[in-house]
């Protein structure tokens, strides 16, 4: 007499779930744990940059995160990752930095407008080799069309665009201009500031701040404000 088998039809199915490679605790901390890293030593090529200047190198980085080269690339590909998370950091700062000038100023349009082009010109003040290191990415192969320097004002034009935008939808107006508008402020205060930062530096911040504002405003009063909607319609 044969015995019936007692395999359960999905208890194949089982077994392979179980054979299935899991990701222990341990893992999971050593993630932690190279994230962590990478942002300690982001943080100390930062330092770095001020002490030694935008064309700082792997050495002085280590030396800085006092460690070695060799544990520098175990946590970064090459000196364009390197680059590229310093860049992410500096985005994280300055992005930060327009939203809360912006936001403490948003009762007054032009001053909302003074004030995230000062924010912009505080850091290149505050952190001019940081924002060289920043603007003049490494000479080393990457992806066509990766440009994080392109990213970076893509980022801050975007949220310009998105402030004008929510203005003109709350007059009832088309935002489509908004992107066009926002980008182009970017550009036109980073033109300025690399001039600034390069040959103007006895021009004192808030007055450049004043003239780039005066110029910007003169085409945004006439197109963004209530003003211009009553005079439209």
């Amino acid at each position: 007499m044969s015995r019936r088998s007692t395999h359960h039809p999905d208890s194949g199915r089982d077994s392979e779930r179980d054979a299935r490679p899991r990701r222990d605790r341990r893992s999971s901390r050593w993630d932690e744990h190279r994230r962590a890293r990478r942002q300690e030593l982001t943080a100390a090529t930062i330092v770095a940059i001020r002490a030694h200047g935008a064309e700082v190198g792997m050495s002085q980085v280590a030396a800085q995160a006092r460690t070695s080269k060799t544990v520098v690339y175990r946590h970064f590909a090459d000196k364009n990752d390197l680059y590229l998370a310093v860049c992410d950091w500096v985005a994280a700062v300055l992005v930060g930095q327009l939203q809360s000038a912006m936001r403490d100023a948003a009762e007054n349009p032009r001053q909302t407008l003074v004030s995230g082009i000062d924010a912009y010109l505080g850091l290149i003040e505050a952190d001019p080799e940081v924002y060289r290191y920043v603007m003049r990415p490494p000479k080393l192969d990457r992806p066509e069309g990766e440009d994080p320097v392109s990213d970076l004002c893509t980022v801050i034009g975007d949220h310009i665009a998105e402030i004008i935008s929510t203005e003109l939808r709350r007059q009832n107006r088309d935002p489509a201009p908004a992107q066009t508008w926002g980008h182009a402020l970017v550009g036109m205060v980073r033109a300025a500031g690399d001039q600034w930062l390069a040959a103007r530096p006895d021009l004192e911040r808030d007055a450049l701040a004043g003239q780039l504002a005066d110029l910007a405003w003169s085409g945004l009063s006439r197109t963004v404000t209530p003003t211009a909607a009553s005079s439209a319609s």
